[in-house]
């Protein structure tokens, strides 16, 4: 039993430390140029005059790398503009949006909006509770820490598999094609030329996949890691009496009387979001105790609480200032995108047309799977943002009605502005507006193919 008691101990003392809360998705921003690999050398000197040029070198490199396939496709589109082969226009047309978009999100990151991404980072990074106040039971970062990682390594690996599929086409084949269909001024079948040329098309497909996985990819860890302070500062809520007491001093007798109260209001199951709720021994709580009176122990709870909340909103007001105008842009490009990407699959029936068919099937379920979890998980953000108020009727409020009668209606009159994140401050972001996207998406796939049936 001791031995489990100290091991569950170090464990609780390890998920509650704060650590670096974005490692994997920043080195994710910086393989697509969109955040600088100068971050991790600090100080000055020649090492980091090098890193900055080697920085800007590869930023340089990326754009030169998007910008020219971008502008190729556009002149094939041009050139075959009325030629009558709608598959390959609408192809070449997918691949224009997509590498238009890669650009403006590495200039986006990078160049106009760094200072607000920055302050974001450094905000929750900094600022952000690993563990709930002291009470009853606590929760901490861990779970919400753990999820993000797992989502986003996922998202990550499958925006690479999705995108880099199609480089195995040409190899598939064996036709001496390219894993990218664009026109070209000169022979790129020339010895030398070709693996060139191939080399760059397959850069160009690593910065597609690294820069959507980035630009959502942040997205979901953020609402994660949000969702994760809502569960602590829930736990802390209904904990605020408990935590009132512990600094009163109060003895065994006051503590178990308070939370045979407290257990007989918090019998519901799935409070949280991603934590697991763990108890506090009631000998732990009796040596945190000091000797305050009731009304200046509430207050110090209390306040703390607010401060919290006060955090989390301001963190998802910067992240509503940073991702807005981009998801304004980004629902009508996913709708575009679903819509000619399936109007492709359906058109693919050549006898070379299976790997091209699963390539259009992975780049169709990337696309659905992006706008899934921008929608839902800012869906998750504005349920928790609603249940602030719930948590704090846990706590056993009757037993000093008088004392936090005010300031428990001051808190839930400011806790029920809940929080929405929203695409250009038009459309709120949430399952619904997925939903309403995928129908609008194939409303159009409809028109196309009446339109490709009268040529």
């Amino acid at each position: 039993m001791a031995g489990w008691s100290t091991t569950k101990e170090e464990r609780i003392k390890d998920d509650s430390k704060r650590r670096d809360l974005f490692v994997f998705v920043r080195q994710t921003m910086c393989v697509a140029a969109m955040y600088p690999f100068g971050y991790y050398v600090k100080g000055s000197g020649v090492l980091v005059d090098l890193v900055r040029v080697c920085d800007l070198a590869y930023e340089l490199f990326n754009y030169f790398v998007s910008v020219h396939i971008a502008g190729l496709y556009i002149c094939t589109i041009y050139i075959n503009y009325g030629q009558g082969d709608l598959d390959f226009f609408v192809n070449c047309l997918i691949q224009t949006i997509i590498y238009l978009w890669t650009i403006a999100m590495k200039l986006y990151f990078r160049r106009f909006r760094t200072g607000l991404l920055n302050a974001i980072l450094s905000n929750i990074n900094d600022e952000y509770e690993p563990r709930s106040a002291v009470g009853f039971s606590f929760v901490t970062m861990a779970g919400s820490y753990r999820m993000s990682k797992l989502l986003i390594k996922t998202y990550v690996y499958c925006c690479y598999i999705g995108t880099i599929f199609w480089l195995a086409l040409p190899i598939a084949y064996r036709d001496g094609s390219l894993p990218l269909a664009c026109w070209y001024p000169f022979d790129f079948t020339q010895p030398g030329v070709y693996e060139v040329v191939f080399l760059l098309q397959a850069m160009g497909q690593i910065q597609v996949a690294a820069s959507f996985a980035s630009s959502s990819g942040l997205h979901m860890v953020l609402c994660v890691l949000i969702s994760g302070q809502y569960d602590l500062l829930f736990c802390s809520l209904k904990n605020v009496l408990a935590s009132s007491y512990v600094l009163m001093g109060a003895n065994m007798a006051e503590l178990n009387q308070l939370q045979g109260e407290q257990s007989a209001a918090d019998a519901e199951p799935g409070q949280y979001a991603y934590s697991v709720e763990e108890e506090t021994p009631l000998l732990e709580l009796l040596k945190v105790g000091s000797s305050m009176d009731f009304s200046s122990a509430f207050r110090l709870s209390f306040v703390r609480c607010i401060q919290h909340h006060r955090y989390i909103v301001a963190a998802l007001k910067k992240i509503e200032r940073f991702y807005s105008p981009i998801w304004f842009v980004k629902i009508g490009e996913v709708t575009f995108l679903m819509c000619l990407v399936a109007f492709v699959s359906t058109k693919s029936t050549t006898a070379n047309s299976f790997m091209r068919m699963v390539s259009l099937g992975q780049y169709l379920l990337l696309v659905l799977y992006e706008l899934f979890i921008i929608c839902y998980f800012a869906d998750i953000v504005f349920q928790n943002s609603q249940r602030c108020g719930e948590a704090l009727w846990r706590s056993p409020w009757q037993r000093h009605l008088k004392e936090v009668r005010s300031d428990y209606m001051f808190f839930m009159l400011n806790s029920r502005r809940q929080f929405q994140l929203t695409a250009g401050k038009i459309s709120n972001l949430n399952v619904d507006r997925f939903r309403g996207t995928i129908t609008t998406a194939f409303s159009f796939l409809t028109l196309l193919q009446k339109m490709d049936s009268r040529e």
